[in-house]
């Protein structure tokens, strides 16, 4: 049966006009869609979602677009779903405020739609044009300054299809930026701090990270009370105008809640005072740093700038330009980062690591060293460790050993406990012996043949030979060695027994694990282990020959 309105006009076929009778036609047809659309609405509003409150369907709108967001517009399609979800997704201004670059067009879309919200921009030239529909689309969102909440522009690519952007202009718009929180701007050779950006003030600034612009003074770096963490790189080869040390002490001294300091070759080349006797600036807040420079740089820094409660400190150090193929005074460093960190290096080093690094682009060889450091706090709670990452060492006219000796001068290794050595450096006697001193050693793990001899034939002289200076016994606290990755040799195996039987009774039983090594059978294992004596384990970890 149909409606009563649809069956009179079947009932008026041939009774009026034709134009007539299309027109009242059009009309119902229309009047019945307009009904379909609005049962189809009410049929969805019973849809499980959509009986969800707005605000919670825009949260889940806001976080499936945040996982796609970054490279792509797909997550739009929430507006294409259904009438209600449009409705929902055009109201929700968080949803909107991300602003992406995608597709410039549809930037000034998004800006509208975001209505009062904070904006976070996020612009990179990998996958844009530089066209004006760019720097158009760009201009308008940082007249928004008020509402910036983050940024983040990458102006580097390698992509033909796209080119740097020439920010310096657009920048200059955003003189102040009063809710501000993260900012992250990495571009090449671009002098784009010098345009006052942000110099009229971003007072909730906490994270900053720039790369590759061109500081040519502190003054033009955006700073803070609120200033958490601090990220300043350029190039090896970018070339920079002199900044000051005194400048940039005034720059940390703007920072007092500065926790994470990354500075990559953009430390003072001078002095940072021109009175000798200037007290150091002491930063307490500070618990990560990690310095990338030459190593008379971060000397000079050190002594300048004192890092009492950090926790984590990061050194990689480079080749100077005019002296390439010499190694770092080791000794000034470590006694200008004594004077900067005195309660940590005071309160002993408990963990030293030595890996070898990976050949640089020059093939000179180098190490990195980890030293973990005992808590210096006088609580017995648990806390983060205190640690040193020494990297890129260069070993040209010295050997691991002697870096090794350059610590223990500097500092003393009395409540060293664990050395972990991975290098095919040779470990000179001295260097073992100065090791075998230690009173709290008790692990030591060798990953490549040389480390391993080494220490296996210092044993054995110490063991073998009248030796008037020599301890009672060396490591005396030795209760764990761990060999990796070496090929064992049988014939020097049977001087095992030498080395350990003849360990005094005070000392602590010892336990040998060796791991991924090859060059035995069960029968040599059998027989070491007869050799060493009860109170040595042998531990085979690895394929039998």
């Amino acid at each position: 049966m149909w409606s009563i309105a649809t069956q009179r006009l079947l009932d008026e076929d041939g009774k009026i006009l034709a134009n007539e009778h299309r027109e009242l036609i059009r009309k119902r047809v229309n009047e019945l869609k307009d009904e379909i659309c609005a049962l189809h609405l009410l049929h969805n509003t019973f849809a499980p979602i959509n009986r969800l409150p707005p605000e919670i369907l825009s949260r889940i709108f806001v976080q499936s677009a945040a996982e796609c967001r970054q490279d792509s517009l797909s997550w739009i399609q929430v507006t294409h779903t259904c009438h209600h979800w449009r409705e929902v997704a055009l109201d929700c201004a968080a949803l909107w405020s991300h602003i992406s670059f995608v597709n410039p067009a549809f930037t000034k879309v998004m800006l509208a739609r975001s209505k009062n919200a904070p904006l976070h921009v996020d612009l990179r030239t990998s996958y844009t044009r530089t066209t004006p529909v760019i720097y158009e689309a760009l201009s308008e969102v940082l007249d928004q300054g008020s509402r910036l909440r983050s940024i983040a522009i990458d102006n580097v690519t390698n992509s033909r299809r796209s080119g740097m952007l020439h920010l310096r202009r657009f920048l200059s718009k955003c003189k102040t930026a009063p809710v501000l929180e993260e900012l992250r701007l990495r571009t090449s050779l671009d002098h784009c701090l010098n345009s006052g950006f942000l110099q009229g003030g971003s007072p909730t600034l906490k994270h900053l990270e720039i790369s590759g612009c061109i500081i040519s003074n502190w003054n033009t770096i955006p700073s803070g009370a609120a200033l958490i963490t601090l990220d300043l790189t350029r190039s090896h080869g970018q070339e920079n105008k002199m900044l000051s040390g005194s400048g940039f002490i005034s720059l940390l001294k703007n920072m007092p809640s500065l926790e994470n300091l990354h500075i990559q070759f953009l430390l003072p080349r001078g002095l940072y005072s021109q009175s000798p006797a200037a007290a150091p600036f002491t930063h307490p807040k500070l618990r990560i740093l990690e310095l990338i420079d030459y190593p008379e740089n971060i000397e000079r820094f050190l002594r300048a700038v004192h890092v009492p409660n950090a926790e984590n400190i990061t050194f990689s150090l480079d080749d100077d330009v005019n002296f390439p193929y010499e190694n770092p005074d080791l000794t000034a460093l470590f006694g200008a980062l004594q004077s900067s960190w005195h309660k940590v290096v005071s309160a002993g080093i408990g963990e030293l690591r030595v890996s070898r690094d990976a050949p640089s682009y020059n093939l000179m060889p180098s190490h990195s060293f980890w030293l973990k450091f005992n808590n210096p706090a006088s609580t017995t709670s648990v806390q983060s460790p205190y640690t040193l990452d020494l990297r890129r060492v260069r070993t040209i006219n010295m050997d691991t050993g002697d870096v090794l000796l350059a610590v223990e001068q500097c500092w003393g290794m009395l409540e060293l406990q664990i050395l972990d050595l991975d290098t095919d450096d040779e470990m000179a006697f001295d260097t073992w012996a100065v090791m075998s001193d230690l009173p709290k050693l008790q692990g030591i793990t060798t990953v490549s043949e040389q480390s391993f001899y080494d220490l296996f034939q210092y044993l054995i002289e110490e063991h073998t030979e009248e030796r008037p200076n020599a301890p009672i016994f060396p490591f005396p606290a030795l209760s764990s060695i761990t060999v990796e990755d070496v090929v064992l040799d049988p014939e020097s195996l049977d001087e095992w027994g030498i080395v350990f039987r003849g360990r005094p009774e005070h000392a602590p039983d010892l336990k040998v694990t060796l791991s991924q090594c090859s060059g035995l059978t069960r029968e040599i294992l059998d027989d070491i282990t007869a050799r060493v004596g009860s109170r040595v384990e042998v531990v085979w970890e690895g394929q039998f020959r």
